[in-house]
């Protein structure tokens, strides 16, 4: 078989190197089942100490608009800065069928330290993406402009040990998928070899 490769004899490994972040998406979105095959894949990431730091606002349906109404009219977002950026925050909040505010709740433990605990809530969001993707659905993850996490934060109810990640986008890709070039592999990595 001299086409043979690692990549093209594992479908697995052959769809994660072609993952791509996809927008804007669009319904249909994933099913009940498909969505929770989705959110349990987070719960594979390592977790030193097994705090299970990430959390994930889920919005789906009317949701996302009534949770962009209360981060509009929030005493804060009245600035003109803030009101600047409303087709932005709609854009976010309510363009994909199901969208996912990404947040850790970090704990004070002598083994797993805040970096740790943000780098395991980094793995579960990748494995969401990853999931998705292996479902045939498309997903983008973004940070929040401007104000956006802070709002978010606040009509959340999240408390202070609470870092936000940005949002979580799902759904149906609008636009074929099209490969993206990746950078060369000695870009980021380089081999020591004890000398």
């Amino acid at each position: 078989m001299p086409n043979s490769s690692p990549a093209t004899d594992n479908p697995t490994l052959a769809q994660l190197l072609q993952r791509r972040s996809c927008w804007p998406l669009t319904t249909p979105a994933p099913s009940a089942d498909e969505l929770g095959l989705i959110l349990d894949a987070a719960a594979r990431a390592p977790d030193h100490a097994g705090l299970v730091p990430w959390r994930m606002t889920l919005l789906q349906g009317d949701a996302r608009h009534a949770l962009l109404q209360r981060v509009l009219s929030h005493p804060q977002a009245q600035s003109e800065a803030v009101q600047s950026m409303r087709g932005k925050y709609t854009s976010k909040l309510t363009t994909a069928p199901v969208v996912l505010v990404l947040h850790a709740h970090i704990q004070d433990h002598p083994k797993a330290p805040e970096f740790e605990q943000l780098l395991a809530a980094g793995g579960a969001y990748t494995n969401v993406l990853n999931a998705a993707f292996a479902l045939g659905y498309g997903a983008f993850w973004s940070s929040t402009p401007g104000a956006l996490g802070q709002l978010l934060h606040s009509v959340l109810g999240l408390g202070p040990n609470d870092r936000m990640l940005g949002l979580l986008n799902l759904g149906t890709r609008v636009n074929p998928l099209v490969p993206v070039r990746r950078v060369a592999r000695d870009t980021y990595v380089s081999e020591w070899r004890g000398g």
